[in-house]
Parts: C-alpha cells; sequence; structure tokens
C-alpha cells in the first residue's frame, strides 16, 4: 500500500518518532537528537518530500519549545507549516499553528497566542481532529490561567479533558499523556478556586498516571501540581494509596529532576519559581527569595517575559514581608 501523497511516508515519520522517544526518554541526549532530525531533515529535502520536511520542522520545534528556545521554535513552527501548506495538508498545517501559539503562550505574548489558538481550533473542529481540538482548547486554558481568568480557564480546561475521551483507539498512549498533563493543571487550577479537595482528587489521579508512564515530562507536572496541592493541605490525607509524601519540597525535588532530564529549562525554572511560593507559605522567606532571583534570571535569559514579571513582583513580596517579619 502506497503513502499518502501529502503525507509523512510511514517509515520516515517512525524514524522520527524513535528519536523524538529516545529523547522524551532520556536515553538520547539533547544534541544528538537535534543532529538525527537535521540529517533526517537534510534526507527529506534531497527527496524533495515536502511532508516529510515539514515534519522534521514540526518535531525540532516541539524539542525547542521544550528548552523554551522560544525563537528557535518559532521558526521550525513557521517553517513547518509552510511545508505542509505547500503539500496541501491542512490538518498538518492547523497542528503547526497550534505549535506557533504555544510558543508564543510561553513567551508571553498572549494576544498572538489567542490568534493561533482559536485558528488552531476552529480549523481542526471543521476536519474532526479532536486531538488537536484538546490540545488547542488545553494550552489556551493554559494561557487563561497565566491571565488569572480562572473560570474561563476552568471552561477550556474541563473541555480539554472531555475531548481527550473522544481520541481514537490507535491514539491510546497521547490520550493518557495529555490526560496527566491536563489533570495536573486542573489540581492547580483548583488551587487558585480554593478548591483543595478537587484539586487533591485531580493530582492523585495526575500522580498515579504519570508513574504508570514514567516519563519525564508528566512525572515532572504531577509532581510539581503535588508539592503545590501539599503546601496548601499541610499533609497528604489519610489513607491514600499508593503512599505519597507529605513533604512539598521532596515533590518539587522530583519534579525538577524529571524536568532537568530531559533539558526542559522553562519548566525547570517554573518549578523553581512555585517551589519559591511554597516556601514562602511556609516562613521560608529568605530562601524563597533567593529562588526566585534564580528562576528570573533563567525566565529573562528563555525570553518568558511574564513569567519573569511575575517572579520579580513576587520575589518583591516576599522580601517585604520577611523584613517586616523579622522587624
Amino acid at each position: 500500500m502506497s503513502a499518502i501523497p501529502n503525507e509523512p511516508t510511514p517509515e520516515f515519520n517512525a524514524r522520527c518518532g524513535a528519536v523524538l522517544d529516545a529523547w522524551e526518554s532520556g536515553s538520547l541526549p539533547f544534541k544528538d537528537a537535534i543532529e538525527q532530525m537535521t540529517a533526517l531533515g537534510q534526507e527529506a529535502s534531497r527527496r524533495g518530500s515536502l511532508p516529510d520536511q515539514g515534519r522534521v520542522e514540526l518535531l525540532q520545534g516541539i524539542m525547542q519549545g521544550y528548552r523554551a528556545n522560544l525563537d528557535a521554535s518559532i521558526r521550525h513552527f513557521e517553517r513547518a507549516r509552510d511545508f505542509f501548506e505547500r503539500a496541501g495538508n491542512r490538518r498538518r498545517a492547523i497542528g503547526a499553528l497550534l505549535n506557533l501559539g504555544e510558543s508564543f503562550r510561553v513567551k508571553g505574548n498572549f494576544t498572538r497566542a489567542r490568534t493561533y489558538f482559536r485558528a488552531a481550533y476552529d480549523g481542526s473542529k471543521e476536519l474532526g481532529a479532536v486531538e488537536t481540538m484538546a490540545i488547542a482548547a488545553y494550552n489556551e486554558g493554559l494561557m487563561l490561567i497565566s491571565m488569572t481568568h480562572f473560570d474561563g480557564a476552568k471552561t477550556l480546561l474541563d473541555k480539554a479533558l472531555s475531548l481527550l475521551g473522544q481520541f481514537p483507539d490507535d491514539r491510546i498512549d497521547q490520550r493518557i499523556e495529555l490526560t496527566c498533563e491536563v489533570q495536573a493543571s486542573l489540581a492547580e487550577l483548583h488551587l487558585k478556586l480554593n478548591h483543595p479537595d478537587e484539586a487533591w482528587q485531580y493530582v492523585l489521579a495526575a500522580h498515579n498516571l504519570a508513574h504508570e508512564l514514567r516519563q519525564p515530562l508528566q512525572l515532572g507536572s504531577a509532581h510539581r501540581a503535588l508539592g503545590q496541592v501539599v503546601t496548601m493541605l499541610h499533609d497528604v490525607p489519610e489513607g491514600t494509596y499508593p503512599a505519597i509524601s507529605a513533604d512539598p519540597d521532596e515533590h518539587f525535588r522530583l519534579a525538577t529532576e524529571a524536568f532537568q532530564e530531559i533539558k526542559a529549562e522553562g519548566e525547570v525554572a517554573r518549578t523553581m519559581y512555585l517551589h519559591a511560593l511554597s516556601l514562602a507559605d511556609r516562613n521560608r522567606g529568605m530562601t524563597a527569595a533567593r529562588k526566585l532571583q534564580q528562576a528570573m534570571i533563567i525566565f529573562t535569559r528563555l525570553g518568558m517575559a511574564d513569567d519573569a514579571a511575575k517572579a520579580a513582583h513576587a520575589q518583591m513580596e516576599v522580601l517585604a514581608n520577611t523584613t517586616q517579619q523579622i522587624g
């Protein structure tokens, strides 16, 4: 059976996926993974295959995005969209739009991010692509959390979770991974809504899925959310199984180690920022202030303007409160 002309060829797509999987699992260093992806892109270019070139660009954009190399990820996603549009593959071009939105969200440019998220959601809805619809809703929900629009964020995250249940059977692995991430985000959101019981249920589900998957990204997301939830609860509910540590610092440590395994610097910095807020809540202001300073430096270096501003503001508040306590 021949490959669909405007789709990446199955054998080539499998080779790209193997590189990505090896990097995500931590068994292939980032530098080596990028070199292998670049070689695959050169091979696709020699063959003149637009879909295969688009696939390589998209995956490189995803990898650079996790490292918070945002300008690089945006360049890759723009090239991916161009290749897919020229190949006449609208579905994959919409996927590139979605990823462009995510890069601009992390960069703190919410106006452009929302434009891309809405375009990706509407386009994928026309095509019946529930996977892309779910991710677009999830990413826009994360953006609304950053904007403190919590009710709107809840609507979108609930929608994403509902859409995940409609994933086709051949995408079950992606469904499980995304479900874990959405649950972790819902746990964090319910904390902001002052719903600790709901936050615990979501974070427990995310923790169990993450430890079933054993993938760094999901483990990091679940333990970071656990650090926040345990901070608010001051303990772990009695009878929790499997046993979960009641020490927030332990969860933030595990989250940091998981993100460092795939060198996801932006996620490491976010974990540092949230750990600092936890420390401040537990009257460890000076340690929190130092950690916020470290997070702010990383955010600034990575071009994550909104996160850098929030870290700077939090540091000022923590130092002011600590000075009052000393005085």
